[in-house]
């Protein structure tokens, strides 16, 4: 279930509506119904290789559990000193989880759904993933 206070406007979601589940980024639709308490229609989007893919990641083919786990990047441009980047670990059992990393040290908690991956670039950066 998708926590309310985690959706900004533009978060992509699954979205159930007249019998179909599709991917919609969060609009007025979506906030009306978040309003009303009726969550049930709203799921999150779990982290997965297509998805890290669509959203400019790079597989790291030198990564020392390839092929059985998989590590995927995605440099931010901040601005000002320090190498800040996402990492993505799809793991061998298919759990996939990112978090911020800043000098080769983690700066986050990890995430595991595509609008929490979204609201931490934003944090990072100010614009969208």
């Amino acid at each position: 279930m998708i926590q309310p206070s985690e959706i900004r406007w533009g978060n992509t979601v699954l979205f159930k509506k007249s019998g179909r589940i599709l991917p919609v980024a969060c609009g007025a639709e979506q906030f009306g119904l978040i309003a009303q308490g009726q969550l049930a229609d709203l799921f999150p989007v779990v982290l997965k290789e297509d998805v890290l893919l669509k959203n400019g990641f790079v597989e790291n083919k030198d990564y020392a559990l390839f092929p059985q786990a998989h590590e995927y990047r995605r440099v931010l441009p901040v601005k000002g000193k320090g190498h800040i980047e996402l990492l993505a670990y799809l793991k061998s059992n298919k759990e996939c989880l990112a978090w911020a990393v800043v000098d080769g040290v983690a700066a986050s908690n990890p995430v595991f759904q595509l609008h929490q991956l979204q609201n931490l670039h934003y944090a990072l950066t100010g614009a969208e993933l």
